[in-house]
């Protein structure tokens, strides 16, 4: 009888922890990410979906489709490496005053550099200089149109504390979520920068 007891509880034991883990994966709150003009993601737990995506965070890699793409990345404490739609990604990633992402992904040029105020720089031909709020970033971008004003990409501040180089990840992921089409060419001229952000070699501060 104690067997059968012992035994029983086990199981129910088994369940709870099984139970648990399934809902650290799935559960605690959903952040949006990027803009909805792309594809509306949403973040949760390990989990990052839309209408055409399905991708899954591991300790150090990013799995699944977005925008019915396979996408598979890798990482560690330097650099982002694999493929987005069948073509080489390779991202170097740098954190120390400020946090820098530079390379390619999927094929399309990255240059970025965050700090505690601003992300600025370039991914595909869209270039954008934007200030942290609370909720994301919001300021500028061209992509060799019209300057576009008061721009507001989702990237909630807990996204911020995540590791290196799943926040590079990310981050970059954001970026790109929002359009399919990217000019061939781009100059950040046309912005109001961050203080000192250096642009073609020169420094420059905010109008």
């Amino acid at each position: 009888m104690s067997r059968l007891l012992l035994l029983s509880g086990l199981m129910l034991l088994g369940a709870g922890c099984a139970g648990s883990h399934s809902l650290s994966r799935t559960g605690g709150p959903a952040y949006p990410l990027g803009q909805p003009a792309g594809e509306p993601l949403l973040l949760q737990g390990s989990y990052v979906t839309g209408p055409a995506s399905s991708l899954v965070l591991g300790d150090n890699s990013l799995r699944g489709r977005f925008r019915d793409r396979p996408v598979s990345l890798r990482w560690n404490w330097q650099e982002i490496t694999g493929s987005v739609d069948a073509r080489g990604t390779r991202l170097e990633i740098a954190e120390g005053d400020d946090t820098r992402v530079w390379g390619s992904f999927g094929g399309l040029p990255v240059d970025l550099t965050v700090d505690k105020e601003w992300l600025h720089g370039v991914v595909g031909g869209c270039g954008y200089v934007l200030r942290r709020a609370e909720d994301g970033f919001v300021g500028q971008r061209t992509c060799g149109g019209p300057l576009e004003e008061a721009l507001h990409v989702a990237f909630p501040a807990p996204l911020m504390e995540r590791p290196l180089g799943e926040r590079a990840s990310l981050m970059t992921l954001m970026l790109v979520n929002f359009t399919s089409t990217y000019s061939p060419t781009v100059s950040l001229a046309r912005f109001a920068r961050p203080r000192n952000a250096s642009v073609d070699g020169n420094t420059v501060q905010v109008r």
